[in-house]
């Protein structure tokens, strides 16, 4: 705690008065230290605060509310303007009591919705009126199960209530919400809980409003009597417990939406890669992640075959090294819980795979980062061409020869180009 004082001491001598906010504040109480640090300040200059504070960052105005981000005192962080005109005020205009904390610099600590008592007692509830609130924005409703999903806390008994009357008597409001909306919170659920999340918005009734076929594989069961919605469920908890331990945070979500839309087509007439590729551009997802996730849907299957060195070199190269990574992750966790998947069959593909990445790596290594022993200019002179086609197509078969182990320095490569390079 005296670091973060020390923080906090240190913006109020540059001149305002500060407290730590939000996510900090909960995650300081609950034991856990925050990667970053967020401050509420009062109102002032925020680019004079910057200078004075020396801060290596600048004033972002692009977003709701402006935000000073920077180092202080070797703790990186946000600080924002007061909203309101007091830090209650602010406070008060936060969802959930356990982000509804702030501490001083004197150590002391604003606590108007008893959050620490929440954070005791491990449970969700709404900073006031439930139902007044969930009118002002319905997608409170999935923010409280998203929080309760990642903190494993639960909801607070009249929140629940609240909640679940709301949805029942409401469900106009809860439609009209636009999709992006909704997209931002769905995104942010799956990405380290997916099956906690799921299962909340399941258990409160939601899946209708913003995913309703896959509400529909309730219906449609497999060859033993499962449901494809339980076997779509069963997949995301065993995701679940894969990225706890073997995934790096931004390639989750990659996995856990693949896991959410891999059945998805059995009760529908449009294909699955079609509706997929709806709701993630509906969801504001962006363009990387939902050509990934659909790479993955397309090929993971793939796997389940023995695959030669050539045509996962052919997958890598078409799709990238952390893409295919992807796609034999998630064919693993598919046949975990479907037991008419060979995992030997996946981990001898594994091991090829891993022979492909580790020769371009060895590229890499040998040429200060470069992904190729030859550049097309290298290229266009070993053979006496023009840019064009033909040297793109020479490129390409070279990198097929570097990653099946052909072709391992770069003298192999000059000598394997001019051999093999005419007759492409």
């Amino acid at each position: 705690m005296r670091n973060y004082l020390s923080v906090l001491d240190t913006i109020e001598r540059a001149g305002t008065k500060a407290w730590i906010v939000g996510d900090s504040t909960r995650m300081i109480f609950m034991g856990i230290q925050p990667a970053n640090l967020t401050f509420a300040v009062e109102p002032c200059d925020l680019e004079a605060l910057a200078l004075k504070l020396g801060s290596s960052g600048g004033v972002d105005t692009g977003g709701k509310f402006p935000v000073l981000r920077g180092s202080i005192l070797d703790m990186t962080g946000e600080i924002y303007l007061l909203q309101g005109d007091s830090i209650e005020e602010d406070l008060a205009r936060r969802d959930f009591s356990i982000n509804a904390i702030a501490i001083r610099s004197d150590g002391g600590v604003v606590d108007p919705f008893n959050g620490r008592h929440d954070i005791r007692n491990r449970v969700v509830r709404l900073t006031g009126d439930d139902v007044s609130l969930l009118h002002q924005d319905p997608l409170r409703i999935v923010r409280m199960l998203r929080f309760a999903a990642e903190l494993g806390m639960d909801i607070f008994w009249k929140s629940e209530t609240d909640v679940r009357t709301f949805i029942k008597s409401n469900p106009d409001v809860i439609r009209d919400t636009p999709s992006e909306r909704w997209g931002r919170e769905i995104l942010s659920g799956m990405r380290r809980c997916p099956w906690n999340f799921i299962s909340l918005c399941d258990g409160y009734r939601l899946l209708p409003f913003f995913l309703k076929e896959l509400e529909a594989l309730k219906t449609l069961t497999d060859k033993q009597g499962r449901t494809f919605f339980d076997r779509t469920l069963q997949l995301l908890r065993r995701i679940q417990d894969f990225i706890k331990t073997h995934r790096p945070l931004d390639e989750d979500l990659i996995i856990t939406l693949s896991a959410l839309f891999v059945h998805i087509e059995r009760q529908s007439q449009e294909p699955a890669l079609a509706i997929t590729a709806r709701y993630l551009k509906d969801w504001n997802a962006g363009s990387e992640i939902s050509n990934q996730v659909l790479a993955v849907l397309e090929n993971y299957r793939d796997f389940f075959e023995p695959r030669t060195e050539k045509e996962l070199c052919s997958s890598v190269l078409a799709h990238g090294s952390e893409a295919t990574g992807t796609m034999i992750d998630f064919a693993f966790c598919y046949a975990d819980v479907d037991e008419s998947k060979s995992r030997e069959i996946l981990t001898g593909n594994h091991w090829k795979l891993k022979q492909v990445l580790r020769r371009f790596n060895e590229v890499k290594r040998k040429t200060d980062g470069e992904t190729r022993f030859l550049k097309g200019d290298e290229v266009m002179e070993l053979l006496n061409l023009r840019p064009g086609r033909k040297v793109g197509e020479v490129l390409h078969a070279l990198d097929m020869a570097v990653g099946t182990g052909v072709v391992s320095s770069k003298e192999g490569a000059k000598a394997w180009v001019l051999k093999s390079g005419p007759a492409l």
